[in-house]
């Protein structure tokens, strides 16, 4: 499978799955500021039936205040974004983005916007803390293989 992001499988519903991670990223600081149904856009534009898909965006607002205060053009890639989807056999996969994704790993990046990647730390930090509050969701014989 492909690497999209961090991603852990939980035995659970979809809905429940959806209002814990919610609650999850909440206690860490991070703000849902969208919410997208894929199925139902994929019903009424394609009038295709699809499997419960949600993408939510999530940010902290004072790391996206002082983001977007060092650097108006990093608002393209703040939000970071959380993927959530049932699977066929009933579980439910969550998949989140890295924050600053498309630059984090970059040192010349790092090193020339040092102020902007203490930030995509932190976030990349409550992003962590938030999939490890899921991990009580998380079959025992899938804990040991999650990242975190």
């Amino acid at each position: 499978m492909d690497d999209y992001g961090r991603r852990i499988i939980i035995d659970s519903s979809f809905e429940r799955t959806v209002d814990e991670a919610i609650q999850a990223f909440s206690e860490e600081g991070l703000d849902v500021i969208s919410s997208f149904d894929v199925r139902d856009y994929l019903r009424r534009r394609l009038l295709h039936d699809f499997r419960r898909y949600v993408l939510l965006q999530v940010s902290a607002p004072r790391l996206m205040f002082e983001a977007l205060r060092d650097n108006l053009g990093v608002g393209a890639i703040l939000p970071v974004t959380i993927a959530i989807h049932e699977l066929a056999d009933g579980e439910t996969a969550v998949v989140a983005s890295e924050p600053f994704g498309p630059v984090l790993s970059d040192i010349s990046w790092r090193e020339a916007a040092p102020a902007l990647a203490k930030l995509a730390d932190e976030e990349s930090d409550q992003v962590a803390r938030a999939l490890a509050r899921l991990q009580h969701l998380v079959p025992r014989r899938e804990a040991a293989a999650c990242v975190a």
